[in-house]
């Protein structure tokens, strides 16, 4: 059976659906960049577009012009297709960059480039040497690198920030620049959002040296699988069961680039580590500084005393796309 699916897209302001058959999704983004790109009215506003890209998430598929590139390069199967499938995103990113040049946006333009987790061990991806994968909270599951760049911005190629930033911390941070712009990251910019956990950290991501608006970042709190954790500082604690374990070193590495760890457990309900000293998580020290543990575990229930309840329903087959010409889109009445 040919695989197929339905693109709701607009053209010229007009709303239609297409079908689509064994047509790679990101060939399809990427024509729909471009058609964005052309189709902005600069004297209605600024451009804001988000693009959440499919690859490499799963399914592990790629159009073979991109397999092709690493032939002789990457010799593992599932880590040459996720390759490909990077070169496939990166080539959207550059219809876009070049397309926002064409239309002469570009140099009035910032562009954040980010990732919502860590690489999912197992199927071609890996976070070595950082400990564990997706679906966790180990560092390879929730830390991930991310950029900034516009035209804008003062030169400042080469710079890394290791300050804490998280990512409910974008939404001040874009709010900012698009209310006060970005000639002067310290000046006081008015925000009106409410009592978010984000804050704006245009200054730590822009001048290098600027220290960070945060030093606590609460990673999960799941009564569904009952664990959380909590970042204070140098410090990370983690309380209750937690997935996609171990040190995975990708196939391209010899042995003797890669260490063998086994992590140092105090066998308790829960595990400190020094994530400063300790970026790898070897080492629980839960025992040794029973004081910071309890004092994250209490900051951890204070959180959860005020959390909203996760809204986790069971699958109701009536959702089905394919009762609504291939589209998830809201099937209750309620909605």
């Amino acid at each position: 059976e040919d695989k197929q699916w339905y693109q709701r897209r607009v053209r010229g302001g007009v709303e239609e659906t297409v079908l689509h058959t064994e047509e790679y999704s990101m060939d399809l983004y990427k024509e729909q960049l471009q058609h964005i790109v052309e189709d902005h009215d600069e004297e209605k506003g600024p451009l804001f577009l988000y693009f959440p890209v499919q690859t490499p998430h799963f399914p592990i598929e790629v159009p073979k012009r991109y397999y092709d590139i690493y032939e002789g390069i990457v010799e593992n199967e599932a880590r040459r297709t996720v390759m490909a499938m990077i070169s496939a995103m990166d080539e959207a990113v550059f219809t876009l960059v070049n397309g926002l040049e064409q239309r002469g946006m570009w140099d009035n333009t910032v562009l954040i480039f980010l990732s919502d987790n860590g690489g999912e061990l197992g199927c071609g991806q890996y976070n070595y040497p950082l400990r564990g994968g997706k679906a966790s909270l180990w560092e390879g599951g929730i830390r991930t690198t991310a950029f900034l760049h516009s035209p804008i911005l003062p030169r400042t190629t080469g710079v890394v920030n290791h300050e804490m930033i998280h990512v409910t911390d974008w939404l001040p941070t874009i709010t900012r620049i698009a209310t006060c712009g970005l000639e002067d990251p310290h000046k006081a910019c008015s925000l009106d959002l409410g009592n978010i956990n984000g804050v704006d950290q245009l200054a730590t991501i822009t001048l290098p040296g600027t220290l960070s608006n945060r030093t606590e970042i609460l990673v999960n709190i799941d009564p569904l699988w009952h664990n959380k954790a909590i970042i204070s500082g140098r410090w990370k604690l983690i309380v209750g069961p937690n997935g996609h374990d171990g040190w995975l070193p990708p196939p391209e590495l010899t042995s003797n680039e890669v260490e063998e760890w086994v992590e140092i457990d105090d066998g308790g309900r829960w595990r400190l580590f020094d994530i400063q000293s300790d970026p790898y998580e070897k080492e629980d020290v839960s025992l040794k500084r029973l004081d910071i543990a309890m004092e994250l575990f209490n900051r951890l229930n204070e959180y959860e005393v005020v959390m909203v309840e996760p809204g986790n329903k069971p699958y109701d087959p009536d959702s089905n796309p394919k009762y609504f010409n291939g589209t998830w889109t809201p099937w209750l009445e309620t909605c």
